[in-house]
């Protein structure tokens, strides 16, 4: 890195009285054209992202107007789990990325980047995700989108299931969102464990979920309210958030999450939510398209989805390693050739799998699917196929060799994220 700029990592025990604090944080607000953070937000971020033993990386220099040596950079991360069907495995997760106005264009995005993957993958982490505020950086990076979210809006007045779905047992108590505390780390565990595509959540979801921190009231939420349900024998085993949204036009709730393991609990929950007096709308925007719920109701019609977009993007560091970790649901193998401009997974493999298991290793056959880095990530849940990806002109094969990678990779489950980065 040239000078004058400096690459270095902000301590997680730098005292609490340290301006850099101040100044490290409020890189972010200025990127994301927010306020100055309240000395509230700087204390919120430095105890969440030193209860999640984060990276606080940044890049420093000095000039005109600066004030001595000052951050103008920065990228936090943290590690993490990802749920790929066979247990959890490490991920990195990249929060939060930002380089003042004034020093874009610099490389110095490319070499944060660069230098936390290269950690991470050291360390035996095989996969990195991030959302992404603009869909234009991260690709060339090699991150691909690999779910999708959306808002949907439910009229409450049409709402109800078809006949014969099933809806758990047990009731639904609305309570103040702090009950959450001593049960949350057991439903979102739950919640992670039984889906595929889920990351963990992290100490700021707690905080965000428990009510303990709204970034609008730079403190408390006092707007934020929680459906829990019970079990028969009164155990907790899923909940929901929501806030009203007052009554211009017609009363409405926007619901920020419904968590529970049990697809049966999450519709007792989508009930008892559709069922509140007054509300005749329910705005949700939950992180992945909620096909089993639409496909639920007697009405399909009573949920409308839109502003489709990208959810969850994710970068393959180690491929051995990510085949590893990973379900498969169908048998097959394919030779393919994978562009990598960071070097990665560069090279040709071939990719196989048989009972649920898969196999990656280094090949000097002639491959017979050639796709870059990020599409290959794209490919990974299964959200999209290989096969639309080739029509797309992103994946070069014969069609017979891109149907067979298509079917490798595919996933008969959804998958399903709530946690946010």
């Amino acid at each position: 890195m040239r000078a004058p700029y400096s690459y270095a990592v902000l301590p997680l025990d730098t005292p609490d009285d340290d301006p850099i604090w101040a100044s490290y944080v409020n890189i972010f607000r200025t990127v994301f054209l927010d306020s100055r953070a309240a000395d509230e937000g700087v204390a919120t971020f430095r105890a969440h992202r030193r209860e999640d033993g984060a990276v606080l990386g940044m890049v420093t220099t000095e000039g005109p107007g600066l004030g001595g040596r000052q951050p103008v950079a920065a990228f936090n991360v943290a590690r993490n789990t990802i749920n790929h069907g066979r247990g959890l495995q490490p991920v990195l997760i990249v929060n939060t990325i930002g380089v003042l106005p004034s020093h874009r264009r610099r490389g110095l995005l490319k070499e944060m980047m660069r230098r936390q993957l290269d950690a991470a993958r050291d360390d035996g982490v095989p996969f990195a995700v991030l959302t992404a505020s603009e869909a234009t950086i991260y690709g060339r990076f090699g991150f691909g989108p690999v779910g999708r979210g959306c808002e949907l809006k439910i009229d409450t007045r049409r709402f109800g299931y078809r006949d014969g779905v099933t809806v758990a047992g047990g009731s639904v108590e609305f309570v103040d969102p702090s009950f959450l505390n001593d049960h949350w780390k057991d439903l979102t565990s739950a919640h992670q464990a039984a889906h595929r595509g889920a990351v963990g959540h992290q100490h700021v979801h707690l905080l965000l979920d428990t009510g303990a921190w709204d970034s609008e009231a730079a403190g408390p939420s006092k707007s934020l309210r929680a459906a829990v349900h019970f079990d028969e024998e009164g155990t907790p085993d899923g909940f929901a958030l929501f806030r009203f949204k007052g009554w211009e036009e017609s009363s409405k709730a926007e619901v920020f999450k419904v968590c529970a393991a049990d697809p049966d609990v999450a519709r007792a929950l989508w009930k008892a939510l559709a069922e509140m007096d007054l509300i005749e709308t329910l705005l949700a925007t939950p992180s992945t398209l909620p096909d089993h719920l639409i496909l639920s109701l007697a009405d399909s019609r009573a949920a409308k989805v839109a502003e489709v977009g990208d959810g969850v993007w994710l970068r393959l560091l180690d491929l051995p390693a990510a085949v590893e970790g990973r379900a498969f649901d169908a048998d097959g193998e394919v030779v393919l050739r994978v562009t990598d401009a960071m070097g990665y997974l560069d090279g040709v493999w071939r990719l196989s799998a048989e009972d649920g298991v898969g196999r990656v290793e280094r090949s000097d056959e002639e491959a017979e699917v050639t796709l870059a880095a990020d599409v290959l990530a794209t490919l990974w849940h299964g959200d999209r196929t290989a096969s639309q990806a080739a029509a797309a002109g992103l994946v070069e094969g014969s069609p017979e060799a891109v149907r067979r990678l298509g079917r490798l990779l595919r996933w008969d489950e959804s998958t399903e994220n709530l946690a946010a980065f």
